[in-house]
This record gives C-alpha cells, structure tokens and sequence, in this order.
C-alpha cells in the first residue's frame, strides 16, 4: 500500500480526482492527513465509502498523521470510527 497524501483542502473540487485515487488501491488505503485544513462532506463521504470497501475486502485502511482541523471536522461528522481505524479494516 502506497501513501497518498492529503491536500488542505478536501472540498468538492477534490472529490472526483480523490474518487479515482482510491479507485485504483486495491490494497487497501493508507492516507496521510497532515496537511488537511478542511473536510467536506463529499469527500467525508469518500472516506466512509473507502473504510466500508476496505472492512468487506478484508484489505487496511488508516489514516496517519491526522491534523487537529481534519480530527475536528471528522468528529464534527459522525466520523470517529475513521480517526480510530488503523492498518486493518
């Protein structure tokens, strides 16, 4: 598994360039949160989506390095689960 990092901002622009990044992990997802600025909710939504693939193919999903903004905004939403996800789904 590769590590992709994170942009600032992970905002609507982001959202179809991010869908096609974790279309091609087939390995499972680990990402790198350190420069998050900004969660929004479409890509919050790529994040559950990505986590839930990972967890029914057996394959990992993590998030390191998660900035103070991207740990707020993911808590804001409902998202704790993903703050707590590492290595396997």
């Amino acid at each position: 598994m590769s590590v992709l990092m994170l942009p600032e901002l992970l905002d609507t622009k982001y959202a179809v360039p991010f869908s096609e990044l974790l279309k091609k992990e087939e390995r499972g997802f680990v990402l790198d949160g350190s420069q998050v600025g900004r969660v929004g909710g479409l890509c919050f939504q790529l994040l559950v989506s990505a986590y839930r693939t990972a967890q029914v193919q057996g394959a990992g999903f993590e998030i390191r390095n998660i900035s103070d903004a991207m740990r707020e905004n993911l808590q804001l939403m409902g998202g704790d689960f993903l703050l707590e996800a590492k290595g396997d789904a």
